[in-house]
């Protein structure tokens, strides 16, 4: 009994292992479920994510994987171009609003006059219309339209949104008037920044000693020799000494000094420029108020053999000095107008003898002296 039972037992096995193997065959042939377990929600099987973007099954998969990584990358930059043009444009119309609305034009100049500069002056320098956009003005530009005034040494332009110009000016400070050719004024840095016109010296020094050439040929070799200058000039102003009206530098660099009042010439030469004035002061503390007849003063004498300065100088005549150099003026005239008589009368003899050999030839006489 027990072997029929064991023979009858083995079909069942047989159909079991069948119906396990269907079942297995219908599995694969069902559509993977999702990652939640066989209950959960299945996903959409018409179309698959890959990038973040839904593609038709079977499209794209048959492409070839330079075929796939080429589109992939064109599908990316297409969105980032169309964002930056987007942003661009944007930019743009913002732009675009700014330079033309009305809220931005330029209605109001903040600008403290100076002595050479006025109100009416920096307008027209600036050219501003009417409705101009504030954005639109370039700052930089509008500075160095100002600065084309000679007398502007430096300026500034900036902006207060929404409607107002902030204009600051330095002017040049003249130290002294430059004689090259013409007369020019003379700023802190030793370069000719204008013309001198009427009523602008005051009492500004003269700078004698420039080859007019210089000052277009070799700019820095003239800005040197106005330099020295005027760095003697800051020397002379440290004590309280007679007004100078001009300072000359010759060529070997040597400095002269002559005073406004009467004319004095005060030879440093090319010396310490200290320890020649320092001379200076004792001789005129020496002299007292025979120091007003002062003409000529050799302030670069070299010390004695005992160590003391030995200093040379020549006075104007007993007569007071204004007068002698009034005289003096005078007779420079007087002789001036003694040599052009004396030239005037030297052109009319040449013209008589011209005249008298062409009489001569003419008469057909005998140049010879007659003896008898």
């Amino acid at each position: 009994m027990s072997k029929r039972t064991q023979t009858k037992s083995r079909p069942p096995r047989r159909r079991a292992k069948k119906a396990t193997s269907a079942r297995a065959g219908n599995q694969r042939r069902q559509p993977r479920a999702a990652t939640g377990g066989a209950t959960g929600p299945r996903t959409d099987t018409s179309l698959r994510t890959r990038g973040g973007e839904k593609i038709p099954p079977g499209a794209f998969s048959r492409l070839p994987k330079w075929a796939r990584v080429t589109a992939r990358w064109g599908l990316r930059l297409g969105v980032a171009g169309g964002l930056s043009y987007g942003a661009l444009l944007g930019v743009q119309e913002a732009y675009d609003y700014a330079t033309t609305s009305p809220r931005f034009e330029a209605r109001a100049l903040l600008f403290e006059p100076t002595s050479h500069v006025s109100d009416a002056e920096l307008r027209a320098l600036m050219g501003i219309t009417p409705g101009t956009n504030i954005l639109s003005l370039e700052v930089e530009g509008l500075a160095a339209a100002v600065s084309e005034h000679p007398w502007v040494r430096r300026a500034s332009v900036t902006r207060e949104l929404p409607d107002t110009l902030i204009v600051e000016v330095e002017e040049h400070n003249p130290r002294a008037v430059l004689l090259a050719g013409d007369f020019f004024l003379v700023g802190e840095d030793g370069i000719p920044f204008k013309p001198l016109e009427s009523g602008e010296r005051g009492t500004l020094p003269i700078v004698t000693g420039v080859e007019p050439s210089l000052v277009f040929t070799e700019p820095e070799r003239a800005q040197k020799v106005v330099s020295r200058a005027l760095s003697i000039l800051d020397a002379y102003s440290t004590k309280q000494r007679p007004r100078l009206s001009e300072v000359n530098i010759d060529e070997t660099g040597a400095a002269t000094l002559y005073t406004a009042d009467l004319g004095s010439q005060l030879r440093l030469g090319r010396t310490n420029v200290e320890a020649a004035l320092t001379r200076y002061d004792a001789l005129r503390a020496a002299l007292g108020e025979e120091s007003d007849k002062l003409a000529v003063a050799h302030l670069d004498a070299n010390s004695a053999l005992d160590g003391k300065d030995r200093i040379v100088a020549s006075f104007f005549p007993t007569k007071d000095a204004p007068e002698f150099v009034e005289d003096a003026t005078e007779q420079a005239h007087q002789r001036a107008l003694e040599h052009r008589l004396q030239l005037d009368a030297a052109k009319d003899a040449k013209k008589n003898k011209k005249k008298g050999s062409k009489k001569g030839a003419r008469g057909g006489k005998s140049r010879l002296p007659r003896y008898e």
